[in-house]
Order: C-alpha cells, then structure tokens, then sequence
C-alpha cells in the first residue's frame, strides 16, 4: 500500500529480515546535549558494582563515535598511528635459534599477527588504554590472547572488569578477572592504560578538551547537506497583485519571463506593466545568506582546534596556513617536534605493551617497531635519517671532496639521495664493483644530479 508516495508494505518478497542479533557494539547515540570534554564518571561512595563512565555509562561509545563523526579528527588519528606504527612490529630473540624462532612464530599467531598491535595503538591513542583477553588451559598454559575494544570494557570497584558486547542494551554481559602475573586459568583481562590527571579509574584522552569541536565538525558538514537538501535557491521573485484570470494568461507571463533568461539576453530592457501602479508586478531580489562569514571562522576554530587538542600542526595534515604558503622547512621542523612529542612516546608504549605480552607468551625477545619518519618528499626507514640534508650538504661543496665522500657511501645509499629505487648489490661501495671505473663515473653523475648541472 502506498500512500503520499510512501511504501507501507511490511515487507517485500526479495527482503531479507534479520532474526538474529547483530554481532556490533553500542549503535550511534544521539549527542548534543551536555559537554563532551567532561564526561561523568562515577564517585567512590557507593564501592559496589561497575564504575560508571560518562552519561549512561556509554562515554567511550561517544569516543568512538566522534571518530566517525569528525573528518579532521579522524585523519589525525589514522595519520598518528601510521607515524606510530611504522612499517610494523618485529621480534628481536635474544638468542637466535630455532626454538625461539618457532616460539615468535607462534606467539605472533596466537595475539593475532600485525594487525592486532595496529589496533591496539589505535585503542590506546584514542581511549589511552587497550585491553586482550587472555585464555589460559585448567593448568595455567597460555592458549590464545584476543583484542578487545576498550568501548566494551568497564571497571569494577572490587578492581575486577565487566565485560559487555552492547552496553546500550546489556547484551552478553559477563565479569573477566585481571591478569594476574602468578598464574591464571580459564579467561583474564590483560589491561595498558593511560595516567590522567586527577582520575582514579577511567583515563581520559587529553584531545577530550575538544570533542565538542569534533562534534560541530560533523554537524556542520551534515547542517549543509540538510541546508541544500531543503532549500530553494531562485534569483529573484516576482510579485503580482492579483491573480491571473486564465491558464492562458498565467503561460503567457512564464513565456515571457524565460524568453529573457540566459547570457543571450544580458543586458536587455524588460518591462512590466499594469493598470496603475498598485496593479503592477513587482520583482523582489532574494537575499543571499549571510552566514557564510559566520560558517568560514567556525570551520577555521574547528581546524585549529581539534589540531591543537592532538598536539600537531595543521599544515602537516594538509591546513594552508596564512604566512606559512610554501616553507617546507617549517613543515619539516614541525613534524620533528610533533614526532617527538607524540609519534616516538606513543611507540615506546606500544613496544612496552609487546614485551609484557611476550612475557606473558614465555617469548624469550623483545618487541619493536620497525620506524619511518617522513622526511621532504621522501618516507624514509630510521629515526636518525638525514637523506635531504646530506644532499644539499653535498650540493655545495667541491666536486672532489664531495666524491671523496660518495666513495665511502654504499651504492643504495648514493640512490636514496637522489630519490632511486634500491638495487641488487647496493650494500657495496660503487668502487667495491666489479667494474670500478664505471662506479666511479656513476658518482660523477650522481654528484652532478644533486648539483642540477644535467
């Protein structure tokens, strides 16, 4: 049945319909009431039960939810962890053997691979704590060790945790025990979490200071959308005293208002006229909004802001900033300072989360993050890398001390100064080839390259 257009049929015979419950966390909440940057959290008076997180205990619901809210907030997130992570983990073995390679083998299978210590970097910037269950067999052998958002974990006044896959609705509700370093059986909550100043339970992200932010950058994506979605949008209105008599007369009149419309007619003299002046059309110009100003300083504060709140310059996530058009040693310099006040504490955690659960694992190594940095235009693997700056150092020296330092530079080492590709053979020195003569004339040639003479 249809009625004002509208299909009222239950359901079709092509629908699917879901009887099952759906394997997702807490659904996306209504937000706008209340401030965000300050979620409730539950006092110690009443010393039973779950602490309560944020308004009916679905703060860190909202944490996630702003991720997908926001699309400045959620780009330095992604950015963060990719600075962060790197090129992934490794495992460094403190004795090199075939056991210990079959241990990090299977350890790495059994916390889930790369992808796991991805998201828990992801969980920990975002909620600054991460948790795993871990599974232990009734004589305490450590099984299997699973990711879970920290969105579906709240903490107990006893210290124990409350698991849950849907807090909205309660759904498969259940207490975990902490992990308890001597010994454990059956199913434990492995937790890392963040200090925050003045909180005794929940951690609260320091860019929580601008979740509001976050929230009116996704409004006001959503406030356009529904703005032209439900907007009429004419040039002008013409206003006319009466009604016209006729379909005919009323065709005429449209007629004769298109006839003068387009680039054509530009410039052309229209007349409108009436039984005196009361009895005359009137063209009435609509007025354009006047909110543009007021949408272009609050997009401005929403950018500058959220950047703010997560410690990073707006230009290294693509902002134009006015004054700095260009300064690409301004860009360079500002992404050393956040990269060593965010990107390389951030890691340290990480790779400290790996070495408890290599522990916990009786792994016999430590974890590590294998670094990159992003450096010019070039990504470039190690923290200390110094590709550009050795380039314009060789650019303005003399041609034979800058060979005589070409010489003692590996072959792969001469093509990163250039922007090349690696080589089969690159870890030698052009003069360890077997033609050395040939390797010599390539450093020429590489050493003209960096001074832009060919």
């Amino acid at each position: 049945m249809r009625i004002l257009g509208i299909n009222f049929n239950l359901a079709s015979k092509s629908q699917v319909v879901r009887t099952e419950s759906q394997a997702y966390n807490t659904p996306f909440l209504k937000i706008g009431k209340g401030n965000l940057s300050l979620p409730y959290i539950q006092s110690n008076t009443t010393k039973a039960g779950v602490i309560y997180f944020g308004d009916s205990n679905l703060f860190p619901q909202v944490l996630n939810q702003m991720y997908f809210t926001s699309p400045l907030h959620s780009a330095i997130v992604d950015f963060t962890g990719n600075a962060v992570m790197g090129g992934g983990v490794k495992i460094e073995l403190k004795e090199d053997n075939a056991r210990n390679e079959v241990d990090a083998r299977v350890f790495m299978s059994k916390v889930g691979g790369q992808k796991t210590f991805r998201l828990l970097e992801r969980d920990y910037y975002l909620h600054r704590r991460c948790h795993m269950i871990l599974r232990y067999s009734a004589n305490g052998q450590f099984l299997k060790a699973e990711r879970v958002d920290p969105s579906q974990i709240r903490y107990r006044f006893d210290g124990a945790f409350e698991f849950c896959e849907d807090w909205a609705t309660y759904r498969n509700r259940r207490t975990i025990l902490p992990y308890n370093p001597a010994g454990n059986m059956g199913e434990v909550l492995y937790t890392k979490q963040d200090d925050s100043p003045g909180q005794d339970h929940y951690p609260i992200p320091s860019y929580s200071a601008a979740l509001n932010w976050c929230y009116l950058d996704g409004e006001q994506s959503y406030l356009h959308k529904s703005n032209i979605q439900n907007s009429i949008f004419p040039s002008l209105i013409i206003r006319r005293p009466k009604r016209f008599s006729s379909k005919k007369e009323q065709e005429d009149f449209i007629d004769g208002l298109k006839g003068n419309k387009g680039s054509e007619n530009a410039g052309n003299v229209g007349v409108l006229s009436g039984d005196g002046f009361d009895n005359t059309p009137e063209v009435v110009q609509v007025s354009p909004n006047s909110n543009d100003k007021l949408f272009t300083e609050t997009s401005k504060s929403i950018q500058d802001n959220i950047c703010f709140a997560h410690k990073i310059n707006p230009s290294i996530m693509g902002i134009k900033v006015a004054g700095s058009l260009g300064n690409a040693q301004e860009l360079e310099m500002s992404y050393a300072i956040w990269e060593k006040n965010v990107v390389i504490p951030e890691r340290l955690i990480i790779e400290q989360i790996g070495k408890e659960l290599l522990h916990i694992g009786d792994v016999n190594g430590t974890l590590k993050v294998e670094k990159y940095k992003l450096v010019g235009d070039n990504i470039i693997e190690g923290e200390d890398s110094r590709v550009n700056s050795t380039a314009e150092t060789l650019a303005t020296m003399s041609p034979l001390l800058a060979n005589k330092i070409l010489e003692v530079m590996t072959i792969d080492q001469i093509l990163d100064l250039v922007g090349l590709p690696q080589v089969e053979g690159g870890d030698k020195r052009p003069s360890q080839t077997e033609g050395g003569t040939e390797g010599a004339k390539f450093s020429e040639l590489v050493l003209k390259k960096i001074k832009n003479e060919e």
